[in-house]
């Protein structure tokens, strides 16, 4: 892809597309850092550990996943008969892609059992990660928790979606529930939370509460001054990126911090897009499309990359900072590889095995048009 994106449509959310690409680049970069200070490979952070606090891509990935679900399936709650199409448009969105990665990896482990960690070979692990079932272990395929969360929150707004709008009492009550139990552990008057409490109100829940928030504002009512406030979620989300190294020490107050941020930018982005078109760089779009491809392959790459680096004494020869920007990008690139090489196909073959008698918009074979609704615009961006 090439060029900028001129569509006249006031309803294609260029901004945050771009902002999921910016976000899986942060989490590339935080596991750069953290992937290259293991004393096996140079045991040392890059750029003096500022890359640490770049994890909090996730906290905007988890907002936008809960104002997505929420805009393309608000009309669905308590349409019963929707509940199947629901759950093939999410089983196609994430589990093909993603098992295309975990099995070479299963595979991996248990042959050469040098490799990994004992958990990595465990049956029942393995079980629960090939299903993305929450466990008090990281799963084989280690950033995929936050896909357990995010298959927990399908779950429950399958739920509302079953039960009707009434049912959407939940989520404020499960937000509740989530600060209630961590200010207990904050202020001691609990222990650490155990698993599988510690999965149910983690913090990171809540932001998906916020993202459904966000898209009931935006549906009932317009947002003031938004192009201040999508500044003042880029800017907030920047300085306490950069500036505040331990905010997340407490993890309730890094992910309300972090998560307000998010959604103060899915706020303003998506009231100045309903109204006015954003000519976005194709290649910033075709990032942002490819960013769960590059959050599933870049683990992998960069341990990869990493491994070689080390190997190669590149240190000796070029800057450890430099190191870890040409590392991540490569793994990056490769995570687009993914993308436009297997990700497109399994989708497209999903979708014909999983739900052949509907058509599921697609980036690719629909592209947005002038007079498309606001709903067919979104579903691009998560379909």
């Amino acid at each position: 892809m090439s060029g900028v994106s001129k569509s006249p449509n006031r309803d294609k959310f260029s901004s945050i597309e771009v902002g999921r690409g910016v976000a899986a680049l942060l989490v590339v970069f935080h596991h750069t850092g953290s992937i290259m200070s293991e004393p096996r490979f140079f045991g040392a952070e890059p750029f003096n550990g500022h890359f640490n606090n770049f994890n909090v891509g996730v906290d905007f990935f988890f907002v936008l996943s809960g104002f997505i679900i929420t805009w393309i399936h608000w009309s669905d709650i308590g349409l019963r008969e929707r509940i199947r199409s629901f759950a093939a448009k999410r089983f196609v969105r994430i589990y093909p892609t993603y098992w295309f990665i975990l099995f070479p990896l299963i595979i991996l482990y248990l042959v050469f059992t040098g490799t990994g960690q004992p958990s990595q070979r465990d049956p029942v692990n393995i079980i629960l990660s090939i299903l993305l079932l929450p466990n008090s272990v990281q799963p084989v395929l280690g950033v995929a928790w936050t896909l357990t969360h995010e298959i927990f929150f399908y779950a429950l707004f399958a739920v509302i979606i079953w039960c009707g709008r009434k049912a959407l009492w939940i989520l404020p009550a499960w937000a509740l529930g989530i600060i209630a139990a961590n200010l207990l552990v904050t202020f001691q008057a609990i222990g650490s939370l155990a698993f599988p409490f510690s999965f149910f109100f983690s913090p990171f829940n809540i932001e998906f509460i916020m993202g459904v928030g966000a898209a009931m504002i935006l549906r009932y009512g317009r947002v003031p001054v938004p192009y201040v406030l999508a500044s003042l979620g880029l800017v907030a989300f920047f300085i306490l990126t950069w500036f505040f190294g331990n905010i997340q020490d407490d993890p309730l107050v890094g992910r309300l911090a972090f998560g307000t941020a998010s959604m103060l930018f899915v706020l303003g982005a998506v009231e100045i897009e309903r109204h006015r078109p954003l000519n976005v760089p194709s290649f910033l779009l075709a990032f942002g499309a490819s960013s769960y491809a590059v959050y599933l392959v870049h683990p992998v790459a960069l341990s990869f990359l990493i491994n070689l680096s080390s190997r190669l004494a590149l240190a000796k020869y070029l800057s450890l900072n430099l190191i870890a920007v040409l590392v991540a990008l490569v793994a990056a690139a490769l995570g687009i590889a993914y993308y436009y090489i297997v990700e497109r196909r399994l989708i497209r073959l999903s979708r014909r095995m999983v739900a052949p008698e509907r058509k599921i918009l697609s980036v690719e074979r629909h592209p947005v048009k002038k007079d498309d609704t606001l709903e067919q615009n979104v579903s691009r961006i998560e379909a």
